[in-house]
């Protein structure tokens, strides 16, 4: 009984490997992971400070304005 059920599940699992997936298939998988990814926004690429004193001297070293970005929450959840 063991050995039936072993060679049916042998020649089920190696009947999957013959599928070819449909023409289009890849590249509707590639467009969707690429629309799952975050966007490219400039914000992102700002070096955000999370102490006031090191905004405060990086802002006078590269004369500056600082911009306060205040929220209730936890700050780690990056979310707002």
């Amino acid at each position: 009984m063991k050995s039936i059920a072993a060679t049916l599940g042998f020649l089920l699992l190696s009947g999957l490997g013959l599928a070819a997936p449909a023409p289009g298939a890849i590249d509707a998988l590639r467009a969707e992971v690429e629309a799952l990814r975050p966007a490219n926004h400039v914000w992102r690429a700002i070096p955000w400070k999370t102490c006031p004193l090191e905004a405060l001297k990086a802002a006078r070293e590269e004369k500056k304005p600082i911009i306060t970005w205040v929220f209730l929450g936890v700050p780690t959840d990056e979310r707002c």
